[in-house]
């Protein structure tokens, strides 16, 4: 199987990864869901939604809130899927930023928190550091969204179902159907 076979098979899962984070940033104050680990994740400023039906096959947000906006419940709801975000994600005074890609959950643009060292050879170590350190959130996350995934699989996709229903709700008022193709089925 070819290399490119293998990333959109497996496309779905960073899709609903993404949509996971997305959901827990707003909802769960974007907690790992790990013990111990106080870190937070959010969407920040940058959404890229697409589907392969309909005539809008991608949906750009940029600027401002767009993981609140109306068009990006809108979009949820019609089974646009979450394909790029742009994610912050703060651990004690640290803070990260990058895009995760959903096909290859590559960590893109990553901008690390500062450092204090003056020395060439230590600011590398500790930028290495820094790059290891938001992975492993990233990695952390993308954990717990396995076992929450694997382990009430059902239960899952009624709360993300619930959560773009509540989403919309401010916008279009309550019980708002979704599109037949919402992004976690």
């Amino acid at each position: 199987m070819k290399e490119i076979q293998v990333i959109e098979q497996g496309r779905f899962l960073g899709e609903e990864f993404l949509l996971w984070l997305w959901m827990r940033g707003l909802v769960d104050g974007g907690l790992s869901g790990h013990e111990g680990d106080l870190s937070c994740c959010f969407v920040d400023d940058s959404v890229l939604l697409a589907t392969e039906r309909g005539d809008v096959k991608e949906v750009s947000l940029r600027k401002g809130n767009p993981a609140e906006s109306r068009e990006a419940f809108e979009a949820l709801s019609r089974g646009m899927r979450p394909t790029r975000a742009k994610l912050r994600l703060l651990s004690g005074d640290l803070e990260w930023t990058f895009t995760l890609n959903a096909a290859t959950l590559d960590l893109q643009a990553l901008k690390l928190p500062p450092t204090s060292s003056k020395e060439p050879a230590a600011r590398m170590a500790d930028r290495l550091f820094l790059m290891e350190e938001g992975s492993n959130h990233v990695e952390r996350r993308f954990s717990a969204f396995l076992r929450a995934r694997a382990g009430d699989a059902p239960a899952m996709q009624a709360r993300m179902q619930d959560w773009v229903r509540s989403g919309l709700a401010p916008f279009t008022g309550e019980g708002e159907p979704l599109g037949e193709e919402v992004p976690w089925r």
